[in-house]
C-alpha cells in the first residue's frame, strides 16, 4: 500500500492507495500537528504502507511531515517534483514555476480520460483552494497553461483587511447560497462565494474558446479541491486529483514509462 500526501498553502490532505486509483482512506489537516500524528497512527494502525509520496507547493510544511512519518511510519518519504513527470511538452517558463500540483492535476485528469491520436483534446482542471486555479494539459501531455485567481476565503480575507467590513470565520461551504442577504455576514460570504462562480465560469469559456481557435481542440473541464462539492461546473467532479497525479505517475504509470 501507498501513502501519498498532497501539501497545500492552508491544508495537508493524506491519502492511502492500493491497487486503485481511488484511496481508501483520505484525511484533511490545517496542519494541526496533533492532527497530523494521529492520522498517520491511524493508518499505521490500519494499513501496511510499502511506500510514501509527496508533492508540495508551501515547502516550509514540508519538514512536518517527513519527520511525522519517519517518526510514526519509519519509513523515508519521496517528494515528487517536476522531473518526475514526463510530459511531451510544457509551455510554462521557466518550465519548473508552475505549481506542481496544477501538473499533477491535469496529467491524472488525461490518465482518466485516455489518449487516442485521433481525437486529440483539452483537459481544462479547475482546482478550488487557497487560490482558484484553472489549468490545460492535452490529452498528448502537453502543459498549455491557464490561469491563477483567488480563491473564495483568500478573496474573503483580502476583502475585509482592505475596508471597514469585519472579518468572519468562514467554515466549510456545503452549499450555494442566497444571493439576497439581510446582514452584513451573509452578504460578504454570499459575495466571495458568488465572485468564485463568476470567475470560474467566465474564465472556464474564455479559454475554451482560445483553446477552440488557437489548437482547434475540444475541450474536457473537470473540477477539483476546496468548494468543488458544489458543483459549479457540468463537468466531471475528482476530488483527489493532486494525489492521483500522483499516483498514476510514481506508481501506476499509466503511460508506460
Amino acid at each position: 500500500m501507498y501513502l501519498i500526501a498532497d501539501i497545500g498553502n492552508t491544508r495537508m490532505k493524506l491519502a492511502v492507495f492500493d491497487k486503485s486509483h481511488n484511496p481508501i482512506y483520505f484525511n484533511v489537516n490545517s496542519y494541526n500537528i496533533r492532527h497530523i500524528l494521529s492520522a498517520l497512527k491511524e493508518i499505521k494502525e490500519n494499513y501496511k504502507i510499502n511506500k510514501a509520496f509527496y508533492s508540495s507547493v508551501c515547502f516550509d510544511r514540508n519538514d512536518i511531515f517527513v519527520t511525522s512519518v519517519k517518526d510514526v511510519l519509519k519509513k523515508d518519504v519521496y517528494r515528487v517534483t517536476h522531473k518526475d513527470i514526463k510530459l511531451k511538452g510544457n509551455l510554462y517558463e521557466p518550465k519548473n514555476s508552475v505549481g506542481i500540483d496544477r501538473v499533477l492535476s491535469t496529467y491524472a485528469s488525461v490518465c482518466f480520460e485516455g489518449y487516442n491520436e485521433n481525437e486529440r483534446y483539452a483537459s481544462i482542471v479547475v482546482d478550488m483552494g487557497t487560490a482558484t486555479t484553472i489549468s490545460v494539459m492535452t490529452s498528448d501531455l502537453i502543459f498549455l497553461g491557464g490561469m491563477i485567481m483567488s480563491g473564495t476565503k483568500t478573496s474573503y480575507k483580502a476583502l475585509s483587511s482592505r475596508t471597514s467590513l469585519p472579518y468572519y470565520e468562514m467554515g466549510p461551504i456545503e452549499s450555494i447560497p442566497n444571493p439576497l442577504n439581510t446582514n452584513i455576514k451573509d452578504a460578504i460570504m454570499s459575495g466571495a462565494i458568488y465572485n468564485t462562480i463568476g470567475s470560474v465560469h467566465y474564465g472556464v469559456n474564455e479559454t475554451k474558446k482560445y483553446i477552440k481557435e488557437k489548437y482547434n481542440l475540444k475541450s474536457k473541464i473537470f473540477l477539483t479541491g476546496g468548494i468543488s462539492n458544489l458543483k459549479l461546473l457540468k463537468c466531471k467532479i475528482y476530488p483527489y486529483l493532486v494525489m492521483q497525479g500522483t499516483y498514476f505517475n510514481m506508481i501506476d504509470k499509466k503511460f508506460g514509462r
